[in-house]
């Protein structure tokens, strides 16, 4: 799985290398879990065989959720294990993760900051919750979602939605999300770095750096020490 990730996305897993090693194991399964669900949807050939993988990875996800044992598959494994050792992590609120990547599917208008703020949320919250290593509070909660949501919308211009590409090409970029943000790990600092970088350059119309090239790498750099 570390390897899967590095290959697929080197700044994700690049960013998990800020956190402390104990942790690192779960943030790399939750990782794991977003990128399988947008390869499902890459990859689709069929909107509706998609739609049912979608469904059947949010129905096993909410049976570790309810405490039930995870059937022998290594990344719902992975997540089983972080659950046991990350008391922080809420599962129930990486199902909803299914509800950014579902419009992709089907037809009609998209709303990049629903979509954007399903898929941030549902994703941040619960690394932010392995970082804790506690539950969220309230306010947590709405930094994680914010932080999140200007990641997801940031990749939307990123590409990799194999027969929704135009789609989301097609997509008129809204105003990017800037409420104040408290400090968070440096594992998500360098992520919502990035994020910042993309829109900035969006806005100015120029093209977007390659991921992971040094200059990328330097904006994670400057991010994660910027609270130290």
């Amino acid at each position: 799985m570390i390897e899967e990730l590095k290959a697929r996305d080197r700044e994700r897993w690049l960013s998990v290398l800020w956190a402390p090693r104990e942790v690192r194991d779960s943030l790399l399964a939750l990782h794991a879990y977003d990128l399988e669900q947008q390869r499902i949807v890459a990859e689709a050939k069929e909107p509706m065989l998609a739609e049912i993988r979608l469904a059947w990875w949010r129905e096993q996800l909410e049976k570790l959720a309810a405490g039930r044992a995870a059937p022998g598959q290594p990344l719902l494994r992975a997540l089983e294990a972080a659950a046991t050792t990350s008391p922080g992590l809420d599962l129930a609120a990486l199902t909803r993760l299914e509800e950014a990547f579902l419009p992709l599917l089907t037809q009609g208008p998209l709303d990049p900051l629903a979509m954007a703020h399903a898929r941030g949320a549902a994703l941040f919250e619960p690394l932010l919750g392995v970082l804790l290593q506690r539950p969220l509070t309230q306010a947590e909660r709405l930094d994680a979602g914010a932080a999140g949501s200007r990641w997801a919308l940031a990749r939307f211009w990123r590409g990799g939605w194999g027969q929704a590409e135009a789609r989301v090409g097609a997509m008129s970029p809204p105003v990017f999300p800037c409420r104040a943000i408290s400090p968070l790990p440096a594992a998500l600092r360098t992520l919502d770095a990035l994020a910042a970088e993309d829109w900035s350059r969006l806005s100015a119309g120029k093209s977007l750096r390659a991921a992971a090239s040094p200059g990328r790498q330097w904006n994670m750099l400057r991010a994660a020490l910027s609270h130290r």
